[in-house]
């Protein structure tokens, strides 16, 4: 079984239990309805051009292992509160999250305290049966999320009635197409698009883009894998944003970086240490290829630890040097390119996905739909990578829909070319920030500054 088996197979065993020690029809009978409107809250955010954030409380979960067990629930509440959010999660698996109908309680009465403007409060769980819905608002819940991936449609649109026939809102989540053409008949106003696969936790911040083309008259709210302003700048076009792991590891006051509104630089070709800081650019890419003048010496990589916003960058590499490399250093984001490697290849790596693409025809567009879902950023290039190229003027349309960093030929004198796409999102350079063929401090520092003022 994969693991979102595993879960369903345990949450089974629980509703069993749950029957035994509760009576269905005393908790139908005493449940109140919830006054406020999740649907009517984020139609409001939409409405004044505001995020929606949710913000989980979380303790752990199967692919992180412990988070914060020893986190202090009213206090983490709190910081949401004041932080922005305008909803809280909290988690009431046990086995596989560490959450509890005592932890939804708990959060309720926090929340309650703090007056009727006060973040809506979800239940979140593997929900299979209407005694949890049940469960979760006489504990204090204003919404609950279903997961489409293990309802058959006619299971969801059931408990969904049930929920908001006592005011509840329903956060409907998907992962896949599969998924959503699956429930897309169903009149269900928010969907959740999770950037993490639950059978197999790895993760995609592109797939909610992918997805929400699909959905253009609903909200749509990014699930998973957003844990700083890099992150957010590939899902920012969602209309919410539910983030557990990197607020509960970061903290609650971390919610107020990620709305960054600068460009992104990613400074490729970095060969020395000294270039090693967060501060030099917002990525730094570092070449494996064996076809490049800028391969990093593994000496270097040997005797320095790997920072956090360093890209390893392949091409034409063995996939074996490949995953080799990766097992070898612990980057947290990979740059490959599209042809290069094959979806099922980029599928077998667990880590950040940035997917080149060397632009030379439509047809190289295209072909990126392939690639699509799987990925977290693009990065378009011009037709000889490397070579300092341009992508031929208007070959990439201003409304390419996915977020990308545009690269080729691009230097501190050309970045006002970012403006005319609506989802660049920054820029990738290389030969534009040498001088002889070295890297140059102070050419990256021109390229920050012109960013900071487009």
């Amino acid at each position: 079984m994969n693991i979102l088996d595993t879960i369903t197979a345990q949450k089974r065993i629980e509703i069993a239990a749950l029957y035994q020690s509760n009576d269905l029809e005393t908790l139908k009978s005493a449940t109140k309805p919830t006054t406020r409107s999740f649907y009517n809250d984020i139609a409001a955010a939409h409405s004044e051009k505001q995020p929606f954030f949710i913000c989980e409380f979380k303790r752990k979960s199967p692919s992180e292992g412990w988070i914060n067990a020893d986190a202090d629930l009213p206090k983490q509440v709190q910081a949401y509160a004041q932080a922005g959010a305008k909803a809280i999660s909290v988690l009431t698996d046990t086995p596989f999250f560490g959450g509890s109908y005592q932890d939804l309680e708990l959060a309720a009465t926090t929340l309650h305290e703090l007056g009727e403007n006060r973040p809506l409060l979800l239940q979140k769980d593997f929900i299979l049966d209407e005694i949890q819905i049940y469960k979760a608002r006489a504990a204090g819940a204003d919404l609950i999320l279903l997961i489409a991936a293990i309802l058959t449609a006619d299971q969801l649109q059931y408990l969904k009635d049930i929920a908001e026939s006592v005011g509840m809102g329903v956060l409907v989540e998907v992962h896949d197409n599969e998924e959503l053409q699956k429930i897309q008949h169903l009149d269900f106003p928010v969907l959740g698009i999770n950037n993490r696969d639950l059978k197999v936790f790895r993760t995609s911040l592109n797939r909610v883009n992918v997805l929400k083309k699909q959905s253009p008259h609903r909200f749509i709210i990014s699930e998973s894998g957003i844990y700083n302003y890099r992150d957010f700048a590939v899902v920012r076009n969602a209309d919410g944003f539910l983030i557990g792991t990197g607020l509960m590891r970061a903290g609650a006051a971390s919610l107020s970086a990620l709305q960054k509104s600068k460009y992104l630089f990613k400074a490729c070709g970095i060969r020395t240490a000294d270039l090693f800081q967060e501060n030099t650019a917002d990525f730094i890419g570092i070449n494996f290829s064996p076809m490049s003048k800028r391969r990093m010496p593994l000496e270097i990589l040997d005797q320095n630890p790997i920072p956090s916003h360093a890209v390893a960058v392949f091409y034409q590499n063995d996939p074996a040097e490949i995953h080799a490399i990766l097992k070898r250093y612990p980057f947290q984001r990979v740059q490959l390119y599209a042809g290069d490697v094959t979806p099922e290849f980029i599928r077998s790596i667990r880590k950040k996905i940035l997917l080149a693409a060397r632009v030379r025809t439509q047809e190289d567009l295209d072909d990126l739909e392939n690639y699509a879902a799987d990925i977290d950023l693009f990065i378009l290039d011009g037709p000889d990578p490397g070579s300092g190229t341009q992508v031929e003027n208007d070959l990439i349309p201003t409304d390419f829909p996915y977020p990308f960093l545009l690269a080729g030929g691009m230097h501190s004198g050309n970045l006002d070319r970012l403006t005319k796409y609506q989802n660049c999102i920054g820029v990738d350079m290389a030969s534009g920030i040498e001088t002889d063929h070295v890297v140059d401090a102070e050419k990256i520092g021109a390229v920050v500054k012109k960013l900071e003022r487009l």
